[in-house]
């Protein structure tokens, strides 16, 4: 085999890699506790069931996007992070000039640790047995199936 005939098999097999796109073969982002559901691109969901209003699904991909479906669609595109050395989740949302004033009473969620309203950010404190999250006076539910997502 020449050598111009290598680097030629090497360029397409480095192009034929990135065609999986950016993070392949890696882990991604992980969240603590229980495992993340059966979709390899995905690490965790929190879901607010149906009642006076429609569920809405929370989808945290291990790329690091967010991504809201049955309501809060606003929010999207979303980003977020989870530090394991201080427990912090961080949501990272699209603006929304009301994001501070939603979450203003935090203890109604004990684990909304700060509003980051020049960031559009929430931090909250989820820990491995972490069952709940708040958002904008909904509670969602850890790793619970999304149902009906689009």
């Amino acid at each position: 085999m020449t050598t111009a005939a290598m680097l030629s098999s090497l360029a397409l097999l480095a192009g034929c890699t990135g065609l999986m796109g950016q993070g392949a073969g890696k882990a991604g982002l992980q969240m603590p506790g229980k495992a993340a559901p059966d979709s390899g691109e995905v690490a965790a969901t929190w879901y607010n069931p149906p009642s006076e209003f429609p569920g809405i699904c929370l989808t945290q991909f291990k790329d690091g996007r967010l991504r809201f479906d049955g309501g809060f669609a606003f929010f999207n595109p979303g980003r977020w992070s989870y530090d394991p050395a201080t427990a912090e989740l961080r949501l990272d949302l699209q603006p929304w000039p009301n994001l501070a004033s939603a979450h203003a009473n935090k203890s109604l969620h004990t684990n909304l640790l700060r509003v980051e309203a020049d960031k559009n950010a929430l931090v909250y404190s989820v820990k491995a047995d972490t069952n709940t999250i708040g958002i904008g006076g909904f509670v969602f539910y850890r790793d619970t199936p999304c149902s009906g997502k689009k």
